[in-house]
């Protein structure tokens, strides 16, 4: 299965990086229009990220309480930015056994529970995710008069089911197989995090001040080639990072990211140079942040421990 997935894994990478080659040499005029008009405020989509880092250690250490697990800052931090390294040099996120194995051996959390903790972390990203979408969509119509059926069911397909796992999930008996037990103990671990509604509220704050935060990223970016985008548009393209979750099966989604800023940025307007001009740059300045600091948080929190 590991050779499968690396077969398929190198399959689309190949396939990306060569549909990229042939659109920049069909296009190259295009990105040869775009200019650099601050390029200084690459200084401050630094900062950006690792605020973003920072607050997604927040939201590993919250969702950990609920199991008894308390991280210090160090960890929780440096949790974060290892998950972040891990998945750019590995596929299918392999960044999420790094911190799987850190849990277990040191805190003895789980894996389990840590199946219930990453479950419980997504369904309130994509719903936190998928309601400002949404409500970004409304705006793009009353403003821009833009109106996309597809994206739109998309984000319901996000919302609703997500809304209905908060507010109703049920809580399963095991059975006599084992097999079948650990996945109800997830399902069940789900529920650990959903009762408690400080968690459950904190964490949607932290993500809601994610794609904010991403979306005043966003304009600055793209300000920098001398674009200037609407909060509305920048929240719509902050929020469909979600749909990248569920298909990043290249190290931290290479190719796939670029190629739904290129698809979800003609929704808006947006160029496919502009789009690719900008998903390149947020790639090299995370690839900066976490070659430099993945490397020290690793021996910090698996070496040391």
């Amino acid at each position: 299965m590991k050779h499968l997935r690396n077969i398929i894994t190198a399959l689309v990478l190949g396939i990306i990086v060569a549909l990229f080659i042939y659109y920049l040499k069909n296009h190259i005029n295009d990105f040869k229009q775009l200019t650099l008009v601050k390029p200084h405020y690459v200084f401050i989509l630094i900062f950006f990220t690792l605020f973003v880092s920072w607050t997604n250690g927040l939201i590993i250490k919250y969702i950990a309480e609920p199991f008894g697990v308390k991280l210090k800052f160090i960890e929780w931090f440096g949790l974060s930015i290892i998950t972040s390294f891990y998945n750019i040099i590995t596929p299918f996120k392999g960044g999420l056994a790094a911190k799987a194995v850190y849990l277990k051996e040191k805190h003895n959390f789980s894996y389990t529970n840590f199946l219930s903790s990453w479950a419980g972390l997504y369904v309130i990203n994509f719903f936190a995710g998928s309601f400002l979408g949404l409500i970004s969509l409304y705006l793009i119509y009353i403003k821009h008069n833009i109106f996309n059926p597809i994206v739109t069911f998309l984000f319901l397909l996000f919302f609703i089911p997500m809304l209905i796992i908060i507010l109703f999930s049920p809580e399963f008996r095991e059975t006599k197989y084992e097999y079948i037990n650990k996945f109800i103990r997830v399902l069940n671990g789900w529920n650990i995090i959903r009762k408690d509604a400080k968690i459950v509220a904190i964490s949607s704050i932290i993500i809601i001040i994610q794609i904010l935060v991403n979306s005043f990223s966003g304009i600055i970016a793209y300000h920098i080639i001398g674009v200037e985008l609407g909060i509305e548009k920048a929240i719509f393209l902050s929020t469909v990072s979600i749909v990248g979750v569920l298909v990043q099966i290249t190290p931290a989604g290479l190719g796939i990211n670029e190629a739904l800023a290129v698809f979800f940025g003609l929704v808006v307007g947006i160029t496919p140079a502009q789009a690719l001009t900008i998903a390149i740059l947020y790639r090299a300045i995370s690839m900066l942040i976490m070659f430099t600091l993945g490397p020290l948080f690793s021996y910090l929190l698996i070496k040391k421990n």
